[in-house]
Order: structure tokens, then sequence, then C-alpha cells
């Protein structure tokens, strides 16, 4: 049988690559003159057998502390302002209003010399940031413009309500077959393809349709998968003198946020310290730093209080990645005796405005 696959995406692609396959050879072989194993018969101590989990009493009892949870004295709350517009670019931000109303204690724009901070940044050498922390390019209904710290969640709240956003409203497309067409507005340079589609190849395909009785093709589409976690992301940030303390609801404290916080903040890694004892539900979308939790270190150094960030339900359904659409077209050739003679797939996959890697975007 031969086969092919090949997969472009519109907004995103990896790095194209060949793959061979081989007969996989034993992993070992047994020296001659060995002993033949004998079956054990002696007593397991965890096989087999049911293990208490260590944090079994605090989750059940309600005790476990999420970062949701979280609560230190002094804390003041933030919130972000996002484009409600798909595809725009900012005019001009007026967060005078909103710096004088009650409660406000910090405001971050992209204008803040602070928040210039290159963003997305997709997997792969040499790969680029696609954009800023406050970007005036906005790619999708929900990215950051603003955000403002105050004493209350509702104040903080009530402040973004005033900040005057002017917008250039742009066009948008919303599936892969309009992304691709010629005349379709590029979100990133002069194309909406990013990177070179992945390749896998086995065997001359087109000689094993050749060789078919029957060839037939079919399509698939998957639709878009959001998160939906029970605890929405969110982090509490607090400095201590040069160094960081941030409680994050995340899948790495490592890899997920400590390493990228010391990168962008310019701190070593021991200067920072990502705690989450336990999180609400990830499922990948809590895998990388968020860019709530930089607008929240960014306050908290701005404002000297613990800023405590949490999106809301609605902004988690829009603002935290996806698993995107895919559209999935396969061909099959076979002899009329039922042998697969070729099969070749054809995978579109669209990952929203800022790609992070073959089945994330956001």
């Amino acid at each position: 049988m031969k086969d092919d696959m090949t997969t472009p995406a519109p907004v995103a692609c990896g790095v194209a690559r060949d793959v061979a396959h081989d007969a996989m050879a034993p992993v070992a072989q047994a020296a001659a003159g060995d002993e033949k194993l004998q079956t054990w018969t002696g007593e397991t101590t965890f096989v087999g057998k049911p293990v208490p989990r260590v944090d079994a009493y605090e989750r059940v009892s309600g005790t476990a502390e999420y970062t949701y949870e979280v609560l230190l004295p002094v804390m003041i709350h933030a919130a972000i302002l996002r484009c409600p517009h798909a595809h725009a670019k900012v005019k001009s931000v007026d967060t005078s209003t909103a710096e004088k109303m009650p409660g406000v204690m910090g405001v971050l724009t992209g204008k803040s010399p602070a928040a210039n901070i290159p963003w997305y940044v997709p997997d792969g050498p040499n790969a680029a940031a696609q954009s800023l922390l406050f970007d005036p390019h906005c790619r999708y209904e929900g990215d950051e413009v603003a955000a403002v710290a105050a004493r209350t969640p509702y104040q903080a709240r009530d402040a973004l309500k005033a900040i005057k956003v002017e917008y250039e409203v742009l066009p948008f497309v919303l599936d892969e077959s309009s992304a691709l067409k010629h005349d379709a507005p590029k979100l990133h340079g002069s194309t909406n393809v990013m990177g070179e589609p992945q390749v896998m190849k086995r065997g001359d395909v087109g000689k094993g349709f050749a060789e078919a009785d029957v060839v037939l093709e079919q399509t698939f589409t998957t639709s878009v998968q959001i998160h939906a976690t029970l605890e929405t992301h969110g982090s509490v940030v607090r400095w201590d003198g040069d160094k960081l303390v941030v409680w994050d609801s995340t899948q790495g404290v490592y890899d997920g946020g400590l390493f990228d916080l010391a990168r962008i903040l310019n701190l070593p890694p021991t200067g920072i310290r990502v705690i989450c004892k336990y999180m609400g539900g990830g499922f990948g979308s809590k895998a990388e730093l968020g860019k709530h939790t930089m607008i929240a270190a960014l306050l908290a150094r701005q404002t000297a209080e613990p800023v405590k960030l949490m999106i809301s339900r609605e902004e988690s359904l829009r603002a935290v990645g996806n698993r995107p659409e895919a559209r999935m077209t396969v061909k099959a050739g076979a002899r009329k005796d039922g042998t697969l003679t070729a099969l070749q797939l054809t995978n579109v996959t669209t990952v929203g405005a800022y790609y992070f890697s073959e089945s994330f975007g956001f």
C-alpha cells in the first residue's frame, strides 16, 4: 500500500518533514545460555492494590486551595479591556476618565513603556513574535487593548467601561477556505499560511492510485473546541522587592510560567516563585504563560500592591485559546479484492489569529 499525508494550514502550520517507516527491530535479545525467566509469585506493595491519593482529603472536604481562592492582605484586583471586533486597528486609547474613577490604582495600555513586550512566539527555531502584549493590530474578538487595577473587581470593571477606544474596523474571514483565497484579508504579512506544510510520505501514491480498481474520496470536518475549565484562568502576583511570587492556575509552574517570566522580566529564575497547589482544569489551555499573568505582574509593580487577575467565564470562551477546527480530505485506492493500494490525507486547520502549535491557537 502506498500512503501520503499532507497537512497544510491556512493560518498556521508546522515545519515540513519527511518520515521514513522502517521495520522495528527487537529491543533486546537474550544471550546464549540465559536461564528461562521464572514467574514471580511474591507479594506486591503497590501494583494491583488500591493506593490512597495524598490529596484526597483536601479535594473531597473542600479545603483544597485553588488560585481563584487566594486572598492576600491589601490585595487589589485587575481586569482587561478586550477588542470587541474580529479584526481592527486601535487608533487611540483614552484612559483619562478611568484613571480618575474611585478605587483605580493603575492603568496599562500599548503606550505604557513596561508593556512593550513581544508575544505569541510559535514553536520552532528562529520563530518571530506574532504580536505584542497590547497590540494595536487586533486580530480576533478578545485581543487585549488595556488593563486596569482597582481596589475591588467591580471598580476595575467599571473603569474599563470608561476607557474610550477608537477602532478602525477591518474585514475578516471565519473559515479556512475563505482564508486561503488570494483576496482574503491578511493577518500576518502577505499570507495567511504560516510556515510550510507538514508532509509525511511513504511510497509512490500516484502509482498506488493508478493500480487501484476503485478510488474513493471523502471530506470530514471537526468543529472548534473550547477548553471550558471549571476554574477560569487567573493569577495572583506579589512583588517582594525585586523578587516575584505568583499564584497561578497553571499546568506547569516551570515551563508554563517561571522560565518565561524570568526571560521577559529579565530576572533570574531563582528570583521568581510560581505556586499552584490545585488547578481547576486545564486540558492544554494552561500549559504556557498567559497574558493575564504578565499584566498582573506589571500592574503589581506599578502600584506596589499584590494584584489578583481572574478572567471571567465569557473571557475564557473568547481569549485563552482553543482546539481548532479541521477539514480532512481522505482519498483511498483499492483493488476489487479489498486490498488498499494508496491512501492520502490532506488536513487543513485554522488555529485562529495566532499560531502556537499544530494543535493549539488563539
